[in-house]
């Protein structure tokens, strides 16, 4: 049993702490690879519609949303609903979500998200759009249609099939350096680059921080990604 906290300590000793001015790497898939997946996912649903479009609309709502795996499957806290999908007064449609410790909030959806939602929702026979009150599950178990996917598991297994023809594709065309990156990359990878390709097209960084739902924007600005070399053109004519 000691008297102080030796961490403490430590804290106190500047020369035991090192600092990076860098910000951490954020991993995400490249703009490339990003447009070869979505093209290949649409390939998947016109081969195979019947278990492919529901491929199609993950994929989309996940880069659109910037969603979670978590946010897409059914556990204790949350089930998603059709109807977490809704219009506001102005006639804006808005998801619902809870994340990341249990946080709730509303996700801004995009004229090409709500054409996502009413193409999936056509291909299972519902109307292109919820209502208020209906309680269809978000994302269906494939073998009945009945109640939604519950296994974090089986999300990733339906995005890897496509990232694996994805992989093919870009090895096809030579492309060695993004079809490495892919078979790197997880299904959360899909939320980090929807919210990366957002900020190069020049989103308000405000905007993608509450549809992120980070908790600051300081965690935001990590997805803002300045080459050394633009840092460095940008420094090279000034003035003392």
């Amino acid at each position: 049993y000691i008297v102080v906290n030796p961490v403490s300590l430590i804290r106190q000793k500047k020369r035991f702490l090192r600092t990076s001015q860098g910000k951490r790497k954020i991993r995400r898939i490249s703009n490339i690879a990003k447009d070869h997946l979505i093209a290949e996912a649409q390939k998947m649903a016109q081969e195979n519609p019947l278990v492919h479009e529901r491929t199609l609309f993950i994929i989309k709502a996940m880069l659109s949303m910037y969603l979670r795996i978590s946010e897409v499957t059914e556990n204790d806290r949350w089930k998603p609903k059709m109807n977490d999908f809704s219009k506001d007064s102005k006639g804006q449609w808005w998801f619902y979500t809870i994340g990341k410790g249990n946080k709730e909030g509303d996700i801004s959806v995009s004229d090409e998200m709500l054409e996502a939602l009413t193409r999936y929702r056509t291909h299972l026979g519902l109307s292109p759009l919820p209502s208020v009150d209906e309680d269809t599950p978000l994302i269906s178990k494939h073998k009945n249609g009945f109640g939604g996917i519950t296994s974090t598991r089986h999300i990733r297994d339906i995005i890897q099939e496509c990232f694996d023809r994805t992989i093919n594709t870009l090895l096809k065309e030579g492309n060695t350096d993004d079809a490495n990156e892919v078979k790197r990359a997880t299904v959360h990878w899909l939320r980090h680059t929807g919210i990366s390709v957002d900020i190069e097209n020049g989103r308000p960084r405000e905007h993608v921080r509450d549809d992120a739902r980070h908790s600051s924007g300081s965690i935001t600005d990590n997805y803002i990604d300045i080459s050394k070399d633009d840092r460095h053109d940008s420094a090279k004519d000034k003035k003392i």
